[in-house]
């Protein structure tokens, strides 16, 4: 029959020691790797929101120039209507001026809707595709 080891108890308290630090070693490498994802995905996250910000600050500016020109626009086919308005002789005259103002202006309206529309549109895609991109690179190694 084989005789059991017996440690001494400075021996076993030496390998609890040495178990024990090995597991806190262990799961501070972990804690350390996982500390370093977190925080280069959370850098990641910060550039795609600043591009995000950034596109939308453009875009915006875009839409406010092309509004005021619109306005601009609209208010120089006012005047130009006005001053015409001013050289009419007669109520036919003046029926004949509106209705083509009118259909001019609605044409104008409608164009200037399209266009603003458009580039709100295209903002809004713009500015998401930073974060969609982000979003997809995290997903991809968790999957």
């Amino acid at each position: 029959m084989a005789k059991a080891e017996t440690k001494t108890p400075a021996e076993f308290v030496r390998l609890s020691s040495d178990n024990v630090r090995g597991m806190a070693e262990k799961g501070l490498a972990h804690s350390r790797e996982a500390y370093e994802k977190l925080n280069a995905s959370a850098k990641d996250a910060a550039t795609s929101l600043e591009a995000s910000a950034t596109i939308v600050a453009k875009g915006l500016s875009e839409l406010n120039a092309k509004a005021f020109a619109a306005l601009q626009a609209n208010t120089a086919a006012t005047f130009d209507y006005l001053n015409a308005l001013a050289g009419l002789k007669g109520p036919t005259e003046v029926v004949s001026l509106n209705s083509a103002f009118a259909e001019k202006q609605f044409k104008a309206l409608g164009d200037q809707t399209k266009d603003l529309s458009a580039l709100a549109q295209k903002i809004a895609k713009d500015c998401v595709e930073p974060l969609k991109s982000q979003f997809e690179k995290t997903l991809k190694p968790a999957a």
